[in-house]
């Protein structure tokens, strides 16, 4: 069952349960307190409920055409036309049933006033009713628009974001392998076959929110088999991680970008080797990454302002809502990023 057919018959249940009480306590009023006749306190009951009824049940139709803007008018003027109409029916009906009844035409006579007023009443509530879970449905359905479209745009803005990434290591690649393919064909030819497996791995992954840590360390392997193709043993990266924190789900691409920015200012214009140390490791219920290098303050800045940490700022404040998550520090010529990331594991999953 649809939400709408749900609300729907949620309106009719509570007008028919209103219905029934309403019955009751009418035949109770005509039957002991007035003391008619047992079918003229039944008919009476039944006739006036379901007139009253019928006109409740027509404000679920009509509420529906009623503009927003003058629905308080056009619950008074249409209140005011079904309760003409439905007294007029009622007052018919009940004259042809007490016919003969002098003491019964009297009371439907002198109450004739009382029923115009609970008719009103009735029906003006019942469509006040109306319109207030209208209104209510409609800003759900406005807010649960309002929350797909906010979650459609930031499941495009990440998509973005991870595509973005790919271009960006790319064109580092490729200027990689032109600068080795005329000094050294061979090991061109080993960073283009190396590339191909790190771009095929990223593709089979592309539409996978989370990856486990050992698999973003196999995106790492590859992309640092590629760099070490250029930098030789000049470029050593030191890893530190707990096998038991390996199943620790993480964003696909997080640690390479990290490690990427790591080389461009630690070895980029330089020529002397470099050492470049990646440590992972639980921080009470978060995980806490950490990849520290050398640097020239000199020569370049201390800041990564590429697109590597931007956007990685970003995809996090996407992914946990939270701008605290990445933190840059230096400490004489040692540039330090840390990562923590709240708990996410294939268990928790």
């Amino acid at each position: 069952m649809t939400s709408k057919n749900l609300y729907s018959w949620k309106l009719r249940a509570s007008i028919t349960s209103a219905a029934v009480i309403w019955a009751a306590f009418h035949f109770w009023v005509l039957y002991f307190w007035f003391q008619f006749s047992l079918e003229i306190s039944i008919i009476e009951s039944f006739n006036a409920t379901i007139t009253m009824t019928g006109s409740a049940y027509l404000w679920t139709y009509i509420v529906a055409y009623i503009p927003q803007s003058s629905r308080l008018q056009s619950l008074v003027v249409a209140s005011f036309l079904l309760t003409v109409a439905c007294h007029y029916i009622v007052r018919e009906s009940l004259f042809y049933l007490g016919e003969g009844d002098d003491r019964y035409m009297d009371f439907v006579a002198q109450s004739g006033p009382i029923r115009i007023g609970i008719y009103y009443l009735v029906i003006t509530s019942s469509g006040a009713l109306m319109i207030f879970y209208s209104r209510l449905k409609e800003q759900q359905d406005i807010a649960q628009r309002d929350t797909a479209t906010a979650l459609m745009v930031r499941e495009a803005e990440l998509q973005k974001l991870q595509l973005q990434l790919q271009p960006h290591f790319l064109f580092n690649s490729l200027n990689s392998i032109n600068a080795l393919i005329l000094v050294n064909p061979p090991k061109a030819r080993e960073m283009v076959q190396q590339l191909s497996d790190f771009l095929r791995e990223t593709i089979k992954r592309a539409d996978e929110k989370w990856i486990t840590l050992d698999q973003e360390f196999t995106y790492l392997q590859l992309y640092l088999s590629i760099e070490k193709v250029r930098f030789g043993h000049r470029l050593d990266v030191i890893t530190e991680c707990d096998d038991q924190i390996k199943l620790w789900l993480i964003p696909p691409l997080l640690i390479q970008p990290l490690v990427e920015n790591a080389i461009k200012f630690g070895l980029y214009g330089t020529t002397g080797n470099v050492a470049i140390v990646l440590k992972i490791q639980r921080v009470e219920d978060s995980l806490g990454i950490e990849i520290t290098n050398p640097f020239d303050a000199d020569m370049r800045p201390a800041e990564g302002s590429g697109f590597g940490l931007s956007g990685l700022r970003r995809r996090l404040y996407l992914l946990y809502a939270r701008n605290d998550l990445l933190k840059t520090t230096t400490d004489n010529n040692l540039f330090s990023v840390q990562l923590t990331l709240p708990e996410k594991t294939l268990m928790a999953d």
